[in-house]
């Protein structure tokens, strides 16, 4: 079987206020067609990196400084940035970590994957809609035609990602770069998404590159494995030589993590509190109705008749599959979204325009900063806001202390450091202005495992110094079971059984 894309001592580096970064150090890896090769490494190994190379869209401080691509025997970095355009979508695309980020929002699904069949097969409007559908059935899109006219939020994660998927697939491309397309996503929903990306590289001999940082979901997924660590690749091979006879200490360290990391041995456990100190109300939810409109006639109902209590001091979890509710129920806490019926009565009665005392910190820490503003001025924004002037520096440094983020970050951008170090810099934000209460929605997903009991020990440090209540929302049930004081836990969010 022939070589789809080889990738021979490939570097790359960075320049930054620190100086020059090398982000990839003499990288290589060939893949052949309809295979599918999983990279492996935690955050700043170089994984994503390699996947911006191969496509040409490195930022303006990133360089190559050496090596080659051939893709079916093309060197890529030789080709112009308009041959390049070319390339994407028909010969190589892309499925990224979020969904939605990497859908257009003002723009039906169906049109964004018709609009690629369009761009790069010679067919008719009306046959890119008939293909369309079809594909968008292949993917686990059932009621098609309905649907081919929603928009991306009409949408849940799994249905987003599936949505990715299809434009992805839409010009039958020779190479996928999956680039941590689960991390969002619940098990069930996660092993569904594997097993789409497996089936269809197998049947239409699709070449496909997967990078995760969770060794765990590779093992029935590839064919081999190649693990990077500190910008190198520090061991390749088959998936059944890596998990069997790993070399390196390092792929040892993931191989554990995989077979622990979101067991209860890797978070310790919360002690039980007693029930008498967590009597007050802080929120009081009765009968919580909303839905969302579908077109001119239908509306998906995703909550109805909820109710809920939330006790000061606590931190109750929310846990549930993808589109069960979870995070439409946290916004409309959060008064982020319009209720249909019924009430969310705060205890004391607050503000409800006022949210200083109640903070949201997102699922995707890097797309919840404002990528042009430095570190110090998103932690110091909401304090701002409150204040009408911007806080000392010293107050933003020992915010950065209390999160455990390093102090000579303050004056970096989004983009210029890891997603827990992003992830840490959105809690000191959310901190900054002494809330009562936080919502936390999918705080870790995207994290390593090893960063994500890091920042669970932060959020149970918080709760326990600063008495802050909180509500956690997470598809990771054990991790939820080790943190939260009560657990509500249903397949779809009709009403509070705990």
């Amino acid at each position: 079987m022939k070589n789809i894309l080889s990738v021979n001592d490939i570097t790359v580096a960075f320049n930054n206020a620190d100086g020059e970064i090398t982000a990839l150090d003499k990288v290589s890896l060939d893949i052949k067609q309809g295979e599918i090769v999983a990279v492996v490494g935690e955050s700043g190994c170089g994984k994503t990196v390699l996947c911006k190379t191969i496509l040409r869209i490195l930022c303006s401080r990133g360089t190559v400084k050496g090596g080659e691509i051939f893709l079916d025997g093309c060197n890529l970095l030789d080709l112009t940035e308009k041959e390049m355009r070319g390339v994407h979508g028909r010969d190589i695309s892309m499925i990224f970590q979020n969904p939605l980020t990497s859908l257009n929002p003002s723009i039906s699904v169906g049109k964004q994957i018709a609009e690629v069949m369009r761009t790069h097969t010679r067919i008719t409007r009306t046959e890119a809609v008939e293909r369309t559908l079809r594909l968008m059935e292949e993917v686990g899109l059932s009621d098609a035609g309905e649907r081919y006219d929603q928009m991306p939020h009409h949408f849940s994660g799994g249905m987003r990602q599936r949505i990715a998927i299809a434009i992805a697939l839409a010009a039958n491309p020779k190479l996928i770069l999956a680039d941590e397309p689960t991390t969002f996503l619940d098990s069930e929903i996660q092993e569904q998404i594997l097993d789409l990306i497996k089936n269809y590289s197998r049947k239409n001999g699709i070449s496909v590159i997967f990078i995760t940082h969770d060794l765990s979901i590779v093992e029935n997924l590839a064919d081999r494995v190649i693990i990077m660590k500190a910008a190198k690749v520090v061991e390749s091979g088959t998936t059944e030589h890596i998990f069997s006879r790993p070399v390196h200490e390092y792929t040892r360290q993931l191989i554990n993590y995989a077979n622990y990391g979101k067991r209860s041995s890797h978070f310790h456990g919360r002690p039980n509190r007693d029930p008498e100190m967590k009597n007050e109300k802080l929120i009081q939810i009765n009968k919580l109705t909303k839905s969302f409109k579908l077109g001119r006639k239908k509306k998906n109902r995703v909550l109805m008749d909820f109710d809920m209590n939330i006790y000061r001091g606590e931190i109750v979890g929310i846990s549930g599959p993808s589109g069960c509710g979870k995070s439409t129920l946290a916004r409309c806490i959060m008064g982020i979204y319009d209720i249909d019926d019924g009430s969310i009565t705060y205890n004391p009665e607050k503000d409800k325009a006022d949210v200083r005392w109640r903070q949201m910190i997102f699922q995707d820490s890097f797309s919840s900063l404002n990528p042009g503003m430095t570190i110090e001025k998103i932690i110091g924004e909401a304090i701002r806001i409150r204040d009408g002037k911007f806080p000392e520096r010293e107050l933003i440094l020992r915010l950065m202390d209390e999160v455990e983020l390093e102090r000579e970050l303050i004056d970096r951008y989004p983009y210029e450091i890891s997603g827990g170090q992003r992830q840490r810099a959105a809690i000191a934000r959310a901190i900054s202005t002494n809330p009562e209460f936080i919502v936390a929605d999918e705080p870790i997903s995207s994290l390593d495992v090893s960063i994500q009991a890091q920042i669970i020990h932060l959020f149970k440090r918080l709760n326990s110094e600063r008495g802050i209540t909180m509500m956690i929302i997470s598809h990771d049930l054990p991790m939820m079971m080790h943190i939260c004081d009560r657990l509500i836990s249903l397949p779809y969010l009709k009403g509070e059984k705990s």
